[in-house]
């Protein structure tokens, strides 16, 4: 398979992920493409962290759940990301950029004229749209057999070099840290 037709072909899925544990070899192979993204002076100054505790693959599903409710039932979510959303065929073609959600799960479909009204917004909280979104988020981070996060450990100065940002290793005491 060529390189553009992986590109052009892929999907993203919300679906629930594979049980099976990701093998070393793998999570070797996904921080070595991570790390090879490009950045500023092609400096990559970031970390990734790789946690496979279920445990803490639990609690971080929580916190990704409940956080998802409370933007969503303030209305900061869409607020936020309105300027990205297309809701048919015709408007993606007229503005060009965007996201569309022309397979919206059958809990939105009736929001999408009224989503960023005051009015849809309190009717979504009625019937309780932010909490059932945030559960299917929930389930589909606890779902996951591993989580990539990145830490950014530098800053550029603006000068062409970076300063130290973050440290992190505090994280590789308890978590993999690769990259």
């Amino acid at each position: 398979m060529e390189f553009l037709d992986v590109v052009l072909n892929r999907k993203t899925t919300n679906g629930p992920f594979l049980p099976n544990k990701v093998s070393e070899e793998h999570q070797q192979l996904l921080m070595k493409v991570a790390a090879a993204a490009p950045s500023q002076f092609n400096s990559q100054p970031w970390r990734f962290v790789l946690i496979e505790e279920r445990e803490t693959i639990d609690r971080i599903a929580e916190i990704s759940g409940s956080s998802m409710s409370k933007v969503m039932s303030e209305g900061t979510f869409f607020e936020r990301y309105k300027k990205y959303f297309r809701f048919s065929r015709q408007e993606m073609e007229e503005q060009r950029n965007g996201m569309l959600f022309d397979q919206l799960p059958a809990l939105l479909r009736p929001f999408t004229k009224r989503v960023f009204t005051p009015s849809g917004q309190s009717l979504m909280n009625t019937l309780r749209v932010p909490q059932t979104l945030g559960e299917e988020n929930r389930k589909l981070v606890a779902g996951s057999p591993l989580l990539i996060g990145r830490c950014w450990t530098a800053v550029s100065t603006g000068q062409g070099n970076y300063q130290p940002f973050i440290p992190y290793s505090a994280w590789a005491r308890r978590w993999k840290i690769c990259g």
